[in-house]
């Protein structure tokens, strides 16, 4: 109808509402489920016509109102009126619960939302703002023929709706951290939601929840639709108002309005500079130059001093100067340790069998306790202390809720291919990636069937494992099944169905006719993920088939913006239920989590030609470190059997050819690396008899490590033996004793200082740091304990085999008594001392070197300022795994540990404990 008079718009359809007067209703009571609503989430039951006066609320509905719809009650029953019964108001309720678990953390908005619903169904006024444009007949099963409507027209002021929806806009959904909007405005998400476009999704009978078609106009300020229709107004909750007293404003993460004055962060420290040079650089470099200016100034001026000596008679020498309180302590303390280790090692060398066996029996008795070692694999027990805030927390998380859920992803890229432009009947033009293309996405359907038909064998259990057994189920966790099971894909959109990812439809919008499919589905769902029903004629669900939703930032990955339909990748995740490690069910969920690795390594070997395939499993990391520290075995084995071949020559001091097997020290390199790991072994037994659990990466950095310290005192004592002489009247054990007394000193204190230093850094909270510290400092006490007898007894039962002229290696055989003719040739020391040493001693050498340490000072000096601090997550794991093979856009690191780089320069390490790592 027409309006009439300045400032009235003709915006009012042909109408079934003839009264627009305020105490009259546009309609009352329920006709039944609306004849044109397939899909509903709630009742879609319509109300009647009756543009008749608004009824009195009395008892229940009294009663209920005031809960549900709090604005419209007035004062007592007698002067509240409605236009809803009892039943239609009970169906309010149920969908203002439904929207309140979407805007809860904003009562204002929750409130606001629910009273545009009040007023449209329960005012008393209804039909000042209300008009009824389509209707149906029906008749009731006694016979009674009714009016149900099934479309009417909503107006509201411009100011009341936009106010409503600013309140909402900006509250999150905390399920997903995004914004709730994202599920209220249909295809146009919160990016383009407008308070028209919220409104018509609220109003569309396609969006699985509305019961009929509302057509919402909103009216300028200043305007009237005429025909005696007054719009709805009033004031709505602003996002930062309490609704009473007792209750709390919204919060400052939902609404922008509650945030105190944000004070302006200070601006960044620049850089420094002077001028336009690197600060750094240009102290460093000064402060280089200073120091080589000093020393090159100190140089010359000694080199005057010293000319003018040699022409000037030399004057005599002056007496050393008195040693001082520090000088005499310390020169006392050495002649008492030195006195010690003499006495014991000639104790040690006259009973070298017996010192020996003792030795063996402590390292070997220790060394048992290996078999109660425990070695720590998970990344959490490695990094993060026991006592920390993040381990309380999930520790008292797991405890009420469960562990968190392990996740499961492949990534699937089509490199090379092309993408293609859509031209959408209902929502426009769209490009589509070249990933996304009907083959890949049949592809991807067959992956997830053959993993749905999956059975693994736990060992343990002694049973077979499918999906169902280990799978995380929100909507029914106790006896869920393989539909139950939470996969989030693409092809969730479409219930992982092929009959319906094939299907197409006629569709007609406006005056244009055309065919619609999986693509308008799609670019429907990203949009909306959580409507039940699309808005094409294909009529599909957005819901996966386990019945949650599928947001589109899981389920694609290199899209620019909003643009998923862009997405340079598609990610299945597969959530799996988390058990404590002293559960059966973990073993289930490693044996499943096993097979997915296998099925998913023949996927990508399948389509290894035209799609690249990258995944992760929960159990990927410590796979990953399991296998590295298999791959590592052999370098530790090459690395122990170098060292034994440079012992075994470099300590060799030969004199002739026919001595060489009997002045080889291959027996005595033995024991050296026996020693060294028995220290080892003896050192992770002790700890873990202790309790102490332990870690691969101790098993790996520990002994070379202990090897490297325990190779310089080896070569220490064994030539300071061979270039000291036997004074006269002096017995093999005596002078063992001796050259014990002149090296072990140094050897002690140099040890103490490392076990303290180990000890100190056992300090650390950090779980992984303090187990290695602690095992260092007990394995270099052990390794100095155990070369102080068993290595000086192998030292003593070895020159007394040499003195005997037995052969090395078989000391049953020999060439008889008879000492070496003179001093022998050794591998290093002709060299060192031939050539080495003048070089190094030369007087032009020596500035040089000088110079070249203050250059390389200065310079670790400005790159130790140019590291960044924190921990790169890119260094977390080898850069060779073997689940992925190089996706453009996406990095493999490790057994399928992903890490994945979006469009937006985001970077995430994704299957860290089920996990995503941002960066």
């Amino acid at each position: 109808a027409e309006g009439s008079g300045s400032g009235t718009l003709p915006w009012a359809a042909p109408t079934f509402t003839p009264i627009h007067r305020a105490g009259y209703c546009a309609f009352y009571g329920e006709c039944g489920r609306n004849p044109e609503v397939n899909i509903s989430l709630v009742s879609s039951k319509v109300p009647c016509l009756s543009n008749t006066p608004a009824r009195v609320a009395a008892g229940p509905l009294l009663a209920l109102l005031r809960t549900v719809c709090p604005e419209l009650v007035q004062g007592n029953a007698e002067t509240t009126r409605v236009c809803c019964s009892l039943a239609q108001l009970r169906a309010l309720q149920l969908s203002v619960a439904l929207s309140g678990t979407v805007l809860s953390r904003c009562p204002a908005c929750a409130r606001n939302f629910a009273n545009l619903y009040c007023n449209n169904i329960c005012s008393p006024d209804q039909s000042l703002f209300t008009n009824v444009t389509r209707i149906v007949n029906r008749t009731t099963v006694q016979g009674t023929p009714q009016l149900a409507v099934v479309e009417y027209q909503c107006f509201y002021r411009q100011y009341f709706a936009d106010d409503s929806f600013t309140s909402c806009r900006g509250v999150r959904l905390p399920a997903t951290g995004g914004y709730a909007i994202d599920t209220m405005c249909g295809r146009y998400g919160a990016r383009l939601c407008t308070t028209q476009r919220w409104l018509d999704f609220q109003g569309d009978k396609n969006n699985g929840l509305a019961p009929l078609q509302i057509d919402f106009q909103l009216v300028p300020n200043g305007t009237q639709p005429g025909d005696a229709i007054v719009p709805l107004g009033g004031t709505a909750w602003r996002c930062n108002q309490a609704l009473s007293a007792q209750e709390q404003p919204c919060s400052c993460q939902d609404c922008a309005e509650s945030c105190p004055p944000v004070i302006a962060p200070p601006t960044p420290q620049p850089h420094f500079l002077v001028g336009n040079a690197n600060g750094a650089l240009l102290l460093c470099g000064l402060l280089f130059g200073h120091f080589a200016l000093v020393f090159v100034v100190a140089l010359l001026c000694q080199y005057r001093r010293a000319k003018k000596k040699g022409t000037a008679p030399q004057p005599a020498p002056a007496p050393p100067p008195a040693a001082g309180r520090s000088a005499r302590l310390s020169d006392a303390s050495h002649r008492v340790l030195a006195r010690a280790f003499r006495r014991w090692g000639t104790l040690v060398a006259g009973h070298p069998v017996t010192v020996l066996a003792a030795a063996a029996v402590l390292a070997g008795g220790l060394s048992a306790g290996l078999v109660t070692l425990r070695l720590t694999t998970d990344p959490v027990e490695l990094w993060s202390a026991p006592g920390s805030r993040a381990r309380q927390e999930k520790a008292f998380y797991d405890q009420h809720f469960g562990p968190f859920f392990r996740t499961n992803q492949v990534i699937v890229t089509a490199p090379g291919r092309p993408s293609s432009g859509y031209e959408s009947v209902v929502l426009g033009a769209k490009n589509f990636s070249g990933v996304l293309s009907e083959d890949v996405l049949r592809a991807l359907l067959e992956l997830q069937e053959r993993l749905a038909a999956t059975t693994a064998w736990a060992p343990v259990a002694g049973r077979e494992v499918t999906l169902s057994d280990v799978c995380y189920a929100p909507l029914n966790p106790t006896q869920p099944g393989l539909a139950d099971c939470c996969v989030n894909s693409v092809t969730q959109y479409f219930q992982n169905n092929a009959t319906r990812l094939a299907m197409t439809a006629t569709q007609t919008d406006g005056k244009k006719t055309g065919t619609v499919d999986w693509h308008d589905h799609l670019i429907y769902c990203v949009n909306s993920p959580l409507s039940f029903k699309d808005i094409t004629a294909l009529e599909l669900s957005c819901m996966a088939e386990y019945g949650g939703p599928v947001f589109p930032y899981i389920a694609f990955g290199g899209y620019p913006g909003s643009e998923y339909t862009e997405a340079e990748a598609l990610i299945v995740t597969y959530s799996l239920n988390n058990f404590p490690r002293d559960d059966p069910r973990h073993e289930w969920v490693l044996s499943w989590e096993r097979r997915f690795l296998e099925v998913v390594g023949d996927f990508q070997r399948d389509h290894g030609p035209n799609l690249s395939v990258a995944f992760m499993a929960e159990r990927s990391l410590e796979d990953e470190i399991n296998r590295t520290t298999g791959e590592d075995i052999p370098v530790f084995a090459i690395s122990y059997l170098v060292v034994f071949a440079y012992i075994a020559l470099a300590l060799g001091e030969y004199t002739a050819w026919r001595r060489v097997l009997v002045e080889s020290k291959v027996t005595l390199a033995l024991g050296g690396i026996a020693v060294v790991l028995g220290a080892v072994f003896a050192s992770m037994g002790f700890l873990a008899l202790l309790g102490l659990p332990s870690s691969l990466v101790i098993l790996e950095v520990v002994p070379f490590l202990v090897l490297a310290v325990g190779a310089d005192n080896i070569f220490i004592f064994v030539q300071e033996y061979q270039q000291s002489q036997r004074e006269p009247g002096e017995t093999r054990e005596q002078h063992i004793g001796r050259v014990l007394a002149r090296v072990a000193p140094s050897m002690l204190l140099c040890s103490l200082s490392e076990v303290v230093c180990f000890f100190l850094g056992a300090l650390s909270s950090m779980p992984a740091v303090r187990t290695f510290a602690l095992t260092a400092a007990v394995a270099i006490a052990f390794d100095f304990l155990l070369q102080m007898s068993g290595f000086v007894a192998l030292l003593a039962l070895d020159a007394r085999r040499q003195e005997a002229g037995r052969f090395d290696l078989c000391c049953c055989c020999g060439m008889g008594k008879g000492g070496p003719a003179g001093p022998g040739a050794r591998l290093l020391r002709p060299l060192l001392h031939r050539y080495y040493v003048p070089l190094l001693l030369h007087r032009l050498v020596r500035p040089v070197v000088v110079l070249l340490f203050l250059f390389f000072a200065c310079a670790g000096l400005y790159f130790t300022l140019q590291v960044p601090v924190g921990l790169d997550q890119e260094l977390a794991m080898p850069k060779v795994g073997a689940g992925g093979d190089g996706c453009p856009g996406l990095g493999t690191r490790g057994d399928s540990v992903v890490l994945y780089k979006d469009a937006r320069g985001g970077m995430a390490l994704i299957g860290m404990r089920g996990v995503v790592w941002l960066l």
